[in-house]
């Protein structure tokens, strides 16, 4: 008798697998998937997301919906007590929208993902006491790109790019050629989450915890952030750095020396011709930072239990794909679009790692700190980019403010947020 219940219990165990990993569905069906991917980035979403509808063997059909005005549809659409089955949210999700968003803990028990294949702080980062509200799908931080025929051009080594900030400056002022409309950086002034990068590592994260365990803001008297602010402003007012918004176009148009920018550069500068290199953007004074905001699969409260089984089968697949999948989701994401990866099978993959553009973006300072901005703690990130810091960058270099006036404006504004 108990050899009979072992294979029963064994039966019902392959077959309860076969169910997820291998079995096809009785009945078909179709999931939503919302993200705001409308760039050149999103067309290899869309040809991955029809590579799927056409070869998983579950009768899933994936209908997505890229929209450039999706956190205001997202938003309007939760408030209506309505939402699709799955979506791309940010890391600041959880904080916004977390009573929407399902626990997505039990991902790895029901697929074949594996948790520790992760790296860590990319979880940690869509996740509140335990709960995780995400799978990353994509890691966004800034790189240091330069135009290496412009280095040559100013006498300087096409192949070793500015290892400061005054150094940067000083390169810049020698690749700056008027005739040539050259400016040596390409920081647009009003690029507020570039400059949030940039900001970080030299003054340290915007609001952190004081010595009680409460939180507080660091603009006035932040000596990293006075040091941005003037740097900036000395760059644009000796003609070395264009106050534009658009540098990025300038940089494929090979108008730009030095400039800092996302992963997404790298395919507009390819298909420009543009002879260039990439590396991490310097550390500053704050120490050792590798900001990053991420990006993950979050299935909503809305989904049925079929639908969010459909979706769990769609976020395996992005990461593992099938026997004969070529080169998986979250693989081609890194070749195609440039994004360094967080999925380590991805990254040990002989074709990531061939990849130098890709080695060079990828950190490997394990005591490089990933907080974006600041603790997750603090819930009012955006406000605090959009409506305190690009306000107080554009005091300094357009307007000609003091930079330690700025500051304390900041701080008041910013104090604001924290009551």
């Amino acid at each position: 008798m108990k050899k009979v219940l072992s294979l029963v219990l064994a039966l019902t165990m392959v077959f309860g697998l076969m169910s997820f990993a291998g079995a096809e569905s009785s009945e078909p069906i179709t999931i939503t998937f919302w993200n705001g991917w409308t760039g050149s980035d999103g067309d290899v979403l869309i040809e991955k997301v029809d590579e799927f509808n056409d070869t998983n063997p579950y009768g899933i059909t994936v209908e997505m919906d890229i929209n450039a005005e999706f956190q205001t549809k997202i938003a309007a659409t939760f408030a209506a007590d309505e939402g699709p089955t799955m979506i791309l949210g940010a890391s600041n999700y959880p904080d916004m929208y977390g009573d929407y968003l399902i626990d997505m803990n039990e991902i790895f028990t029901e697929t074949t993902l594996v948790k520790d294949d992760f790296i860590t702080s990319y979880l940690d980062a869509m996740s509140r006491n335990g709960i995780l509200y995400g799978v990353p799908f994509q890691v966004t931080g800034r790189y240091m790109y330069w135009n290496k025929d412009l280095f040559e051009a100013a006498g300087l080594d096409p192949d070793t790019p500015p290892a400061t900030y005054a150094q940067w400056a000083e390169f810049a002022a020698q690749i700056t050629n008027e005739d040539m409309n050259v400016y040596g950086s390409g920081i647009g002034y009003n690029g507020i989450f570039t400059n949030l990068q940039l900001l970080q590592r030299m003054g340290g994260l915007f609001v952190d915890f004081d010595a009680d365990g409460n939180l507080k803001a660091n603009f006035s008297g932040n000596e990293g952030y006075a040091y941005f602010l003037n740097w900036l402003k000395a760059m644009i007012d000796s003609g070395d750095n264009p106050l534009e918004s658009d540098t990025e176009s300038m940089f494929k148009a090979g108008q730009i020396g030095i400039m800092p920018d996302g992963a997404w550069l790298s395919a507009g500068a390819d298909a420009a011709g543009i002879n260039y290199g990439v590396a991490m953007l310097p550390y500053g004074d704050a120490g050792a930072m590798n900001p990053s905001s991420v990006t993950g699969f979050c299935v909503t409260k809305y989904a049925t239990d079929a639908e969010k089984e459909a979706a769990y089968r769609f976020i395996d697949w992005w990461y593992e794909g099938y026997e004969d999948t070529e080169t998986t989701g979250s693989l081609a994401w890194s070749l195609e679009c440039g994004y360094p990866g967080y999925y380590l099978p991805a990254i040990n993959d002989a074709r990531y790692q061939a990849s130098e553009k890709l080695a060079l973006m990828t950190c490997t300072d394990p005591d490089a700190s990933s907080t974006y901005m600041a603790p997750v703690a603090f819930t009012q990130t955006y406000l605090l980019a959009v409506e305190v810091i690009e306000a107080m960058i554009e005091d300094v270099v357009v307007d000609s403010q003091d930079a330690n006036v700025a500051l304390d404006n900041a701080q008041a504004e910013a104090d604001k947020l924290l009551n």
